[in-house]
């Protein structure tokens, strides 16, 4: 078919490359072990209660899902102290973000965001024949709040802030981003993806909630892919005002969400225990990598999520490749303009410790 028939828009997208599966990587170097700390996946799973709930739930698979997630949103809303009319629950974060991107972007708006970052801002602005309006991060690899607000005019419809950030794992303080929240104008959405906020554990740090319970005009979106292992389940919400979350209804399809995600996001919301688990296998976990990894030798900062963005000091893909070799996938991050940076998800305990001894092998090799 002739590219002619295509939709104009859809020949300015960058089509999403997401990093290796365990499948194709066995199948290139005749491995029978894979261990993935590529995609930011929890490697422990789901809770064994989520698994339960899943399972049961898919004796039902005949019928239709309620439509509007009617349990899991009050669930959602007594945790963060609102009402579930402000909260909306669709098939991941990513595509939350597309519908924000459809209810709100007119041809010609602009949208503005720093990079690297999430791809989705871009697509989803060019999709809808907007113009992305993308700004380098900070030398601190933080988004760049004060040439946001410089970059921000009359045409400007949306602001995207990832915190933390992906693929950096940074975060802009509560703080200032209060402060860049009072100056943005009253026409302007800002969008705070809050994929990894979970993973935030300072003192009095104060998430988007806080800020929408303020009155700001932010609309704040989460993933039950990361701290609660649900990748493969595809389900995300968005919370907001129910008048900001209104246009967000009117183009989401009828029933977005399975019934077995729905009712693994319950049973994960109950499981305490295990969220804390994992929560506290990060923590050890990136305080290891990090401090295993600086002492080969490569520039690792801090990180408020659950990967670590670490400057290898030559060129990465070298490195990359050795360790496909061994039976690792990590992120390298040229794409995002940085060959000399990957980026590593925070393993179990076990893959955590493989994964050093298999890059200390290999980097001292290569000295």
């Amino acid at each position: 078919m002739s590219t002619e028939l295509w939709r104009q828009d859809v020949m300015k997208l960058q089509t999403y490359v997401p990093g290796k599966s365990i499948e194709e990587v066995k199948k290139q170097f005749g491995l029978s072990e894979i261990t993935r700390l590529a995609s930011n996946e929890n490697p422990y799973g789901p809770s064994p209660k989520a698994v339960a709930a899943m399972q049961a739930a898919a004796a039902e698979s005949h019928l239709y899902p309620e439509s509007t997630s009617a349990e899991l949103r009050a669930m959602l809303g007594e945790q963060y102290g609102v009402d579930s009319a402000q909260i909306l629950i669709s098939n991941g974060a990513d595509n939350v973000l597309m519908l924000i991107g459809q209810a709100y972007i007119n041809a010609g708006d602009e949208v503005v965001y720093c990079v690297p970052t999430f791809p989705v801002y871009r697509t989803s602005t060019v999709m809808m024949g907007a113009v992305p309006v993308e700004i380098p991060l900070t030398g601190d690899h933080k988004f760049d709040l004060d040439r946001i607000l410089g970059s921000i005019n009359e045409r400007t419809k949306l602001v995207y802030i990832c915190n933390p950030n992906n693929p950096t794992g940074t975060i802009v303080g509560d703080g200032e981003l209060e402060s860049f929240l009072r100056k943005v104008p009253s026409h302007v959405v800002v969008v705070l993806d809050e994929a990894y906020v979970e993973f935030v554990e300072l003192r009095d740090y104060r998430k988007g909630i806080e800020f929408i319970k303020k009155g700001y005009n932010v609309i704040s979106v989460h993933t039950f892919s990361k701290l609660y292992g649900l990748a493969a389940a595809r389900i995300g919400y968005a919370i907001a005002p129910p008048e900001v979350l209104a246009p967000l209804l009117a183009v989401r399809e009828p029933f977005p969400v399975s019934r077995m995600a729905v009712a693994a996001a319950i049973a994960s919301l109950e499981d305490t225990e295990y969220r804390d688990f994992i929560l506290a296998s990060n923590r050890d976990g990136l305080k290891y990598l990090q401090r295993e990894m600086t002492a080969l030798g490569f520039d690792v900062p801090d990180s408020y999520s659950n990967f670590l963005f670490a400057d290898t000091k030559r060129e990465a893909a070298p490195i990359v490749e050795s360790l496909l070799r061994a039976g690792f996938i990590v992120r390298p991050c040229k794409g995002w303009g940085y060959p000399n940076h990957i980026r590593v998800t925070v393993g179990s305990p076990e893959q955590n410790e493989r994964f050093i001894a298999a890059l200390a092998e290999i980097v001292t090799g290569q000295a």
